[in-house]
């Protein structure tokens, strides 16, 4: 019977499984005035960035499989799919924490999980042609976002609070049942 716990038990052993986020359409509405806002060293070329991070996963591929290189957005479109009741959780929370008006509700609600998803990270509606809120471009950078110990994951906090929704979109991943399936799934791949 295989183990389908999350079990991390040394910092340097070898890398089983990893979960990465594209660069997305979000980072190409950072303007030079918000860079450093968004903890952003200089403005970047998302195509270059994408080309670079294709390239990454695919050697992150041969080391560790297809499938244990695991898409943020994905992993997040996969959960709103699982459980009606965390969706509707997770929206009422965005519309709350973004200050959205409550209409809101009832068009997030009625989106594909894909389409949602892509929403709750970039912030951009492409059916309307409009932003609802600021994008998670260092959502990238999820080197600091969550580490997993023993059997526990722990979302963890910036000492800047200039996105807080980088921190927030984890919390909601991994405090919801239907991604941690999800990963034990994988688990047992």
């Amino acid at each position: 019977m295989p183990n389908n716990k999350l079990q991390v038990t040394s910092e340097i052993g070898p890398l089983k499984r990893v979960i990465v986020h594209r660069p997305d359409d979000g980072i190409s509405r950072i303007s030079p005035k918000r860079a450093e806002e968004l903890l952003f060293d200089d403005i970047v070329y998302l195509t270059y960035m994408q080309q670079e991070h294709d390239v990454f996963t695919a050697v992150l591929r041969r080391f560790v499989g297809d499938e244990n290189v695991l898409e943020t957005e994905t992993l997040l479109c996969q959960a709103l799919g699982e459980d009606a009741e965390s969706k509707k959780e997770m929206i009422d929370m965005i519309v709350d924490y973004e200050e959205l008006p409550t209409s809101f509700r009832e068009t997030f609600q009625q989106m594909s999980d894909e389409e949602l998803a892509h929403v709750l990270i970039t912030g951009y509606y492409e059916k309307e042609d409009y932003i609802l809120f600021d994008p998670i471009p260092n959502f990238i950078f999820t080197r600091d976002i969550a580490v997993v110990i023993n059997d526990h994951i722990v979302v963890t906090k910036a000492a800047k609070r200039p996105l807080p929704r980088k921190f927030y979109h984890p919390a909601l991943l991994f405090g919801h049942t239907p991604v941690l399936k999800i990963l034990k799934r994988k688990a047992e791949l």
